[in-house]
């Protein structure tokens, strides 16, 4: 009886740890899902409308620019539909970005070119930056944006 509890306690474990379990996944694979869901995002972002923000975590923390720090996605959405309603948006590029990789948890690093178009005067500025972004892996497999920051005016026309 002794033996039978012990094995039974045993698969009980087993299957219990087994089904805890997140299958792991190759570095080429993470970094095939994270370029995609990036590449989307930006994508998203170019079409200058708050879409974007579907590539985020409702928490997730920005650090902008001045070192001010804000938690959640409705401010920045608010603020940026605000802008949107006097300009508009000009991707002209964004590169591939380089990757951080740990088991959950992507951190990219790219650079990007915009401009930001007066709807009123049809003026133009022009914004060159370095977009830094945590990624964090979803329960259902997606990635999202738990961080992020810019720094932008590198070089001006």
């Amino acid at each position: 009886m002794k033996n039978a509890t012990l094995v039974f306690l045993s698969l009980f474990f087993i299957i219990g740890c087994s089904e805890n379990k997140k299958e792991q996944k190759s570095e080429t694979e993470i970094k095939k899902e994270v370029l995609a869901a990036f590449n989307s995002m930006y994508d998203t972002y170019a079409k200058g409308t708050d879409e974007y923000f579907q590539y985020y975590e409702e928490d997730f923390i920005r650090v902008v620019p001045s070192g001010k720090i804000t938690s959640g996605i409705e401010k920045p959405k608010k603020e940026w539909n605000e802008y949107l309603k006097g300009h508009s948006l000009y991707i002209e590029s964004y590169s591939e970005p380089e990757l951080v990789i740990s088991e959950d948890q992507v951190i990219t690093i790219g650079d990007f070119v915009e401009y930001f178009i007066d709807k009123e005067t049809n003026d133009s500025t022009y914004n060159r930056g370095v977009y830094i972004a945590a990624w964090e892996e979803q329960e259902d497999g997606s990635w999202k944006i738990s961080m992020d920051t810019w720094h932008a005016g590198l070089d001006q026309e």
